[in-house]
């Protein structure tokens, strides 16, 4: 396998952080620092690949139909938190580097939980979160393990953080991206109650009212599902979610997919204009190649990701966003409708 090492110190990695989170990350003058960025994040993709292969071992006996994929934080996100949490260290950001295990219960995301801690390996556990007793005030639910790499003698990706989470399938995919939600005709506080609103609805149907799998209410919603359900019909109609969803979701139509046998990563590119996402496969030596495609179309402003899963099958489900796929989020809203 292609491996990319840090090219630079923590320290070079921590100045790039902080000064392109206080500048126009397009001006030429950054572009040294955006090289740094770029490096830092595919340096995470070997300690990620070990990560990725031991979660989908440990998984695959527990759920079937579990996907698991992996991907590097994207530029637009990376300085959006820096910017975030002015004190935070680009060196030591968290999830730089993700894979994920999406299962269908919650039980089985408690299983593998539990099973991921027992299984004892070499790298080190440095934060176990559990969104799941503690939702975030997104409505968003999931275990997140991260762990700092622990690699044989002086290996370069020694002290890399890798985040590993588990999440309930449907809550996996009903996420959205922050540049979607500023299209909404309302203020962010606003947005934010009726996401939470719209989660604890989906969440109390899919866990079975929450108190069966022991879990607790999204933060600042109703515990009542019939005010929920009024909630969430004046914010339907409102905001005419399900027409605007499904006239979104009509723009791909066709998707431009170039297969590969040994296909490993896959850069998806989103180009709603076009009426396509743009896939392109990498082998497994090929990472060099990859980041570079991936910094060209982030560097151009495309809406572009770095990715890996089993199959195009496990991409579409793991990304849906990147297909504007909302066929989960419309069945159920017609459903609680």
């Amino acid at each position: 396998m292609d491996r990319i090492v840090p090219g630079y110190s923590r320290g070079r990695v921590n100045r790039a952080g902080w000064a392109l989170a206080r500048t126009d990350s397009r001006a030429p003058k950054v572009r040294e620092d955006l090289r740094v960025l770029n490096n830092w994040r595919a340096a995470h993709s070997f300690p990620l690949n070990e990560l990725h292969h031991r979660l989908r071992a440990l998984a695959a006996p527990i759920g079937s139909d579990t996907i698991i994929s992996q991907r590097l934080k994207t530029t637009p996100s990376t300085l959006a938190k820096l910017r975030r949490f002015p004190r935070m260290q680009l060196a030591r950001m968290q999830d730089m580097g993700g894979c994920r295990a999406a299962l269908d219960t919650v039980a089985q995301v408690r299983e593998l939980h539990e099973v991921h801690r027992r299984a004892g390996w070499e790298h080190r556990l440095v934060r176990d979160v559990d969104y799941i007793d503690r939702p975030k005030p997104s409505g968003y639910r999931g275990v997140h393990l991260v762990y700092r790499y622990r690699g044989d003698g002086n290996s370069p990706f020694n002290g890399i953080l890798i985040e590993d989470p588990a999440a309930h399938e449907a809550a996996a995919r009903l996420g959205d991206r922050r540049r979607d939600r500023r299209r909404l005709p309302a203020t962010r506080p606003q947005v934010q109650r009726r996401r939470r609103g719209m989660a604890a609805l989906l969440r109390s149907r899919q866990l079975g009212a929450g108190s069966q799998e022991g879990c607790p209410t999204v933060p600042d919603t109703p515990d009542n599902r019939g005010e929920l359900h009024g909630q969430l019909r004046e914010y339907a109609a409102r905001l005419n979610v399900v027409e605007r969803l499904r006239q979104y979701g009509g723009l791909i139509r066709n998707v431009s997919t170039l297969t590969r046998i040994g296909a490993y990563y896959f850069l998806l590119e989103r180009r709603p204009a076009e009426a396509m996402t743009l896939i392109i496969p990498y082998e497994k030596d090929e990472m060099n190649q990859a980041t570079e495609d991936y910094m060209e179309a982030e560097e151009k402003g495309r809406d572009a990701v770095l990715v890996s899963a089993d199959s195009i099958d496990d991409l579409r489900r793991a990304y849906p966003n990147y297909w504007l796929d909302a066929r989960i989020f419309l069945a159920e809203m017609a459903e609680i409708l």
